[in-house]
């Protein structure tokens, strides 16, 4: 029997991937197996943190191929298409290097035994006839597109995954139709950037039209946003009015990084702070009871005390109560990363301390809110007499749960009342 493993590292776009991989390994008769002959570690390669992590798990995994525990180690992924050469000239025990093109030809490349090669601008979209299998209980990412065509200077994407490509609304159609009858429950549609579906397929942004089709698979009960660009939302305020009457949450995720207009013009980030003030706007118009998430980073080349400060004091006046603070990473394949001014680490560090205790003190805030109300609940699992799930207003992996006291039934959606919020800001449910 062939046997294989799959190591994934990274954010649900990576995971998708995993699970495209997974399937089609199965469909060709390898099984999942902790002993196996195959590791295939899928990488992040999206800051340093995560280059570091995955090369030490290619050395963990390369040092069992030397004692004889497996027999080929694999490399997939971000990484690989970030430093490729460098990946091949650091671990050339390697069997096989994996770019995002040969996903669907893995298990042709594995078979072969072809050595490693190098992969240049991805052109790979996820498509419903690559089979799949769903690692998450009851809910499942779904692509909608892949890369970005947005060049925020700090960033690694695009050099990494290429310009943004859509799906075909059918394609997207068909796969969660397949999903639904697996007994998912909610689909958390990802891409870099919602806002910019369909420009590369239709010549406009077809949001409107996808949200209709998706609204029409009755079986579906939730479907969730993941990364709206502020400006995206400008240029396409009617999809924020059509969510109001449809299936999909109260729950939007708008990374704004900043709120300095200097800043935002040196990240590169379009339409700058009146963009971001402009889509609040918007979202406030047409949505109620709506919690937003975005995402900052502080210790921005050249930032000073004054702008820091700013970003501050907007974020603890804003609507967003969930909070992703990161210090920013000089990432060397980036614009940004030749910019004069950089900040101390230290002092980045300081400031990223500050910044993540008020996104902690807002979460909790908004936590506290939700006692004595009635709200959406996923349950997920079992655990030491307890059941877990997750709100309306939280996404997996990133967000908070709920503790759930009494009998509950595994992948059931329930309106529950809120008890209580612990130290953590978990919402409770006696």
């Amino acid at each position: 029997m062939k046997t294989y493993k799959i190591v994934n590292l990274g954010c649900p776009k990576n995971l998708v991937d995993s699970e495209i991989i997974m399937g089609l390994l199965e469909s060709s008769n390898y099984k999942f197996s902790n002993k196996p002959d195959i590791v295939i570690i899928n990488t992040c390669g999206f800051i340093n943190s995560a280059v570091k992590e995955s090369e030490e798990e290619i050395e963990n995994y390369i040092e069992k191929k030397k004692r004889g525990e497996i027999k080929k180690v694999i490399v997939a992924g971000c990484l690989v298409q970030r430093e490729k050469q460098k990946i091949i000239e650091k671990f050339p025990d390697i069997d096989l290097i994996i770019g995002h093109d040969d996903i669907p030809n893995i298990v042709k490349l594995i078979e072969n035994g072809i050595k490693p090669k190098i992969f240049e601008n991805p052109r790979y979209v996820p498509n419903s006839n690559l089979p799949r299998i769903i690692t998450t209980n009851y809910y499942a990412y779904v692509k909608i597109g892949e890369g970005c065509s947005r060049r925020c200077t700090f960033c690694t994407i695009p050099s990494i995954r290429g310009n943004f490509r859509s799906r075909p609304i059918e394609d997207i159609i068909n796969e969660v139709k397949m999903l639904s009858e697996l007994n998912i429950k909610e689909v958390v549609l990802v891409a870099q950037d919602f806002t910019l579906y369909g420009y590369d397929l239709y010549n406009k942004c077809a949001i409107l039209e996808l949200i209709e089709a998706l609204n029409k698979i009755d079986s579906i009960k939730w479907y969730r946003i993941l990364y709206i660009h502020p400006d995206g939302i400008v240029k396409n305020e009617e999809f924020i009015k059509e969510l109001n009457n449809s299936k999909f949450l109260p729950y939007l995720e708008v990374p704004i990084q900043h709120i300095n207009d200097r800043i935002l013009k040196l990240m590169n980030r379009t339409g700058g702070k009146s963009s971001v003030l402009k889509a609040l706007e918007i979202i406030d118009k047409y949505l109620k009871n709506y919690t937003l998430r975005t995402e900052i980073i502080v210790g921005f080349p050249s930032e000073s005390e004054e702008e820091f400060d700013e970003l501050m004091e907007f974020i603890m006046n804003s609507p967003f109560s969930r909070i992703g603070v990161f210090p920013y990473y000089r990432e060397h394949s980036t614009p940004s990363y030749n910019f004069e001014n950089q900040i101390d680490e230290d002092e980045k560090m300081r400031r990223y301390e500050i910044a993540s205790e008020i996104s902690f003190r807002k979460f909790l805030e908004f936590q506290k809110s939700l006692i004595n109300k009635e709200i959406g609940i996923l349950v997920e699992n079992y655990e030491r007499g307890y059941f877990y799930g997750r709100s309306i207003y939280d996404a997996p992996m990133v967000d908070g749960k709920v503790v759930l006291k009494g009998k509950f039934k595994l992948g059931e959606i329930y309106n529950l009342k809120i008890s209580d919020v612990n130290e953590e800001g978990d919402l409770i449910v006696k």
